[in-house]
């Protein structure tokens, strides 16, 4: 096909264009920033062959988003879609994944895995932005080896706070907007002795932008580390309560924004709560010269409670549903080198045990079904790092996992019951990368390949109560290259390129009403990031990405996958008045895409959008101001589309129109 032969003549002349600049110039690059989440142990940048974004503290001040998913909007190759606009429901997209974007990345916290084990997609409510110190984003498949399932895209790690500097200091953060949108924190933290603690509590409310969008949370967090030094042991431990409720304003059907307007919700009775805790217990323990022993352990305990009357039309409406979850996660970390070539390894295992129990009822709360899920995965995985000399760099990993599913289904419907399920499942997944950098004076060159794989989510085997047993796992290999450049003192560039071929792609049929597998499908694009130091005390940062995700196979072959924009681009500029004083805009814009059903690309796509941001920061001493109005041309657009694959008839899912916040904090 055409497309095809212009992304691979793309791909080629990105080559070229890679040599050319890295010949062209002679500065000074830093790459040496820390990260951990391509290898699960500190690594300099300059040496990861992936592409890796990373979101430090002073970016998330002045970014101007409210909500974790919002820190993520404006990296390239990556779509945030919040469905209610409070950033509970929301789907980060890396790399193209459209519907099924949530269970193809892996999100962690702190290393911990926070996917759900179902359906119902990770919880970003647990996660509020004032206790993040950083985000890292990994794209592409490579962070499969070391995480395994649904890494197939992407990983995106959020390292919470920790406590420093001086014994006791707290921070004290308001922050109020429209939709009567409030939030109040505090957090404590600091060192003494050998210990080093953080405690975090915050509220959080709002009306929404839409008629029941409301959202309430409340979260408390506690992350703890003290050293023994006699063993040089490094113990820590982590607690995290969140609960939440909000509402569920469902989609707008033309018809419904004919009759009302965008902030209509048809089904003014949906709600949700959830209530969330988890622990996690851990040490580090250094074994002379040859590296570290770790280990992890980890509890979670998820209830949901979801209400669903208007939006299933009195179909087992409500749902309440109980998750545990145990892990434990040890590894060694092995540095010395090998025949004089720096080499660094890690060896490890992931248990981890799932015991899912849902009850479906109807509207007079009767019983209708009871589902009980355990989901069991043990896997073994390698990764070594070896400088071959000190400019190339050649690493590669390997990960076995064995799945294992029990399941115990009972329907207890009057008329139509289906059949009882008593079944077990077992899956065999394998990964594996293999990467190679070049590093040189002004940045780093590198190529990767990598392949990944998602099992079936616990209810992605049922729908409407009907146990499909066939559902294959899903398996992805990704090729990608990239470049690191400092383009000059004032100027940063960073291209990458990649091609990912996935065969059994799963998904849900709308005409066959089962979750299935798709014929092979090809996500490929090309992703660009820029950031400038201007004259004048400005500083400007943008990322351009041009992504394609097709069907290769069956009755679909070359169509686009529903929900995946082809072009996505954000440029900030923010300039400093003065010192204390610094301000600024933020453009966005995302093309059109397909309806979600529409696999056939038989109706017309979502219409594209194009945003303005604005925003300024004021800060001195201990004191931080700053406030925004988002989409302040209150752009009237949707992030989020279905549509009838036979009729062609839309639901949408508005996105918030022009909206204000203001933000204090201080600290002491």
């Amino acid at each position: 096909m055409l497309r095809n032969r212009l992304v691979v003549g793309f791909l080629v002349s990105l080559l070229v264009v890679l040599e050319a600049i890295v010949y062209s110039h002679a500065a000074d690059v830093d790459l040496e920033k820390i990260v951990v989440t391509p290898y699960r142990y500190g690594e300099s940048l300059g040496n990861v062959p992936a592409s890796v974004s990373s979101i430090d503290s002073d970016q998330i001040a002045i970014s101007g988003a409210s909500t974790t998913v919002g820190l993520l909007s404006d990296l390239a190759g990556v779509v945030v879609r919040d469905l209610t606009g409070n950033g509970t429901k929301a789907t980060v997209d890396i790399r193209g994944f459209g519907e099924q974007a949530a269970l193809n990345v892996l999100v962690l916290v702190n290393g911990r895995r926070v996917n759900e084990v179902d359906l119902s997609g990770v919880s970003w409510a647990q996660i509020p932005i004032d206790q993040i110190e950083r985000i890292e984003v990994l794209k592409g498949g490579f962070g499969s080896v070391l995480y395994g399932d649904n890494a197939v895209s992407g990983v995106v790690n959020i390292i919470t706070k920790k406590g420093s500097g001086k014994p006791v200091s707290a921070e004290f953060i308001a922050e109020y907007g429209s939709y009567d949108m409030n939030k109040e924190a505090i957090n404590l933290g600091g060192t003494k002795y050998k210990l080093n603690y953080f405690f975090s509590y915050s509220n959080n409310a709002t009306h929404g932008y839409r008629n029941n969008s409301y959202f309430k949370g409340t979260n408390f967090s506690t992350n703890l580390d003290y050293l023994f030094e006699p063993t040089n042991t490094n113990l820590r431990f982590t607690q995290g309560y969140s609960k939440s409720e909000y509402g569920l304003p469902g989609a707008l059907s033309s018809a419904d924004l004919a009759a009302f307007n965008r902030r209509y919700s048809a089904y003014g009775d949906d709600h949700a709560k959830d209530t969330d805790y988890n622990f996690g217990l851990g040490f580090d323990q250094a074994t002379g010269d040859f590296g570290k022993l770790s280990f992890d352990a980890s509890l979670r305990r998820r209830q949901t409670f979801t209400n669903f009357i208007g939006a299933n039309g009195g179909y087992n409406p409500i749902l309440k549903s109980h998750i545990r979850t145990i892990g434990f996660n040890p590894k060694y970390i092995f540095d010395k080198e090998i025949l004089s070539l720096k080499n660094k390894a890690i060896i490890g295992m992931d248990s981890y045990r799932y015991d899912f129990n849902s009850d479906t009822f109807d509207v007079s709360v009767t019983k209708q079904s009871d589902n009980y899920v355990r989901k069991v995965s043990k896997a073994l995985y390698f990764q070594d790092e070896l400088a071959l000399t000190q400019k190339f760099i050649l690493t590669g990993g390997y990960r076995y996992e064995d799945i294992k599913y029990n399941f115990n289904y009972n329907d207890y419907a009057v008329l139509f019951p289906n059949p009882p399920v008593d079944s077990r499942l077992s899956l065999k997944a394998t990964a594996y990368n293999v990467g190679l950098t070049y590093k040189y004076e002004q940045g780093n060159i590198y190529i990767n390949h990598s392949k990944g794989f998602r099992s079936p989510a616990t209810d992605e085997y049922f729908v409407y109560g009907v146990f499909n047993p066939d559902l294959k796992q899903q398996d992805g290999k990704n090729y990608e290259i990239g470049l690191n450049h400092k383009a000059s003192e004032f100027l940063d560039v960073g291209i990458s390129g990649y091609l990912m071929n996935l065969k059994n792609e799963l998904y849900y049929n709308p005409a066959s009403f089962t979750n299935e597998n798709y014929d092979k499908t090809r996500h490929q694009g090309i992703e660009v990031g820029l950031s400038a130091k201007l004259p004048w005390r400005s500083k400007l940062k943008g990322s351009y990405t041009f992504e394609q995700a097709v069907f290769k196979q069956g009755e679909y072959k070359d169509n686009d996958i529903p929900m995946v924009p082809a072009h996505k681009f954000n440029l900030g500029l923010m300039h400093s008045f003065t010192d204390f004083l610094s301000g600024g805009f933020t453009l966005n814009y995302m093309s059109s895409r397909r309806f979600i059903n529409d696999e056939a690309n038989r109706w017309p796509s979502l219409k594209q959008a194009f945003t303005v941001d604005l925003k300024m920061m004021f800060e001195r001493n201990d004191y931080k101001i700053s406030g925004g109005i988002n989409n302040l041309f209150n752009e009237k657009y949707y992030e989020y589309g279905v549509c009838n694959a036979t009729s062609g008839a839309v639901n949408y899912y508005p996105a918030s129109g022009r909206n204000f916040f203001v933000r204090v904090s201080k600290a002491f």
